[in-house]
């Protein structure tokens, strides 16, 4: 009788321990690498607050030690979105957006913490593509589409 008592209280602890995991679909990401769930730290970060640890290579917040994880975001001095950045345990891992001044796009890449992966799209403040590339582990693999002669200024930026 004893040993079913206990075997009932693990049984209601290890339930009670693991009934929050992996309900909250915004909090969360894939390691594109292994196919894990991450959790992502929703509270808002402005990216100024972070700091970046060379000897551990990661962005921290509140401890050097513990890479911050959850989205962070730039501002222009107007208050305009500048940059959108994903980070897991201090690395960048997902998208990061950058915007002109004006709104319209500016860059969009995707890292794998730390490395960038996948595409690369760089556009003009008018929204055409000026560059279209893919990653793979950090490395350039492929050039889809490059015209420099397009124009990139924003003409809403000044001499930032």
């Amino acid at each position: 009788m004893k040993i079913f008592s206990a075997f009932t209280f693990c049984m209601i602890l290890l339930t009670a321990c693991g009934s929050g995991e992996g309900t909250n679909s915004e909090n969360t990401t894939e390691d594109s690498e292994n196919g894990e769930t991450v959790a992502i730290d929703s509270s808002y970060c402005n990216c100024e607050e972070l700091t970046l640890d060379q000897p551990y290579n990661h962005f921290w917040r509140f401890e050097r030690r513990i890479g911050y994880t959850g989205v962070c975001e730039e501002f222009y001095p107007d208050g305009k979105l500048k940059t959108t950045k994903n980070l897991v345990d201090g690395k960048l891992h997902g998208k990061v957006f950058t915007y002109y001044q004006n709104g319209r796009m500016r860059e969009e890449k995707e890292f794998d913490m730390n490395f960038q992966t996948g595409e690369q799209i760089v556009y003009t403040n008018k929204g055409e593509v000026k560059l279209h590339a893919l990653y793979k582990r950090g490395t350039q693999t492929q050039i889809l589409v490059n015209r420099p002669e397009l124009q990139d200024e924003d003409p809403w930026e000044g001499s930032n």
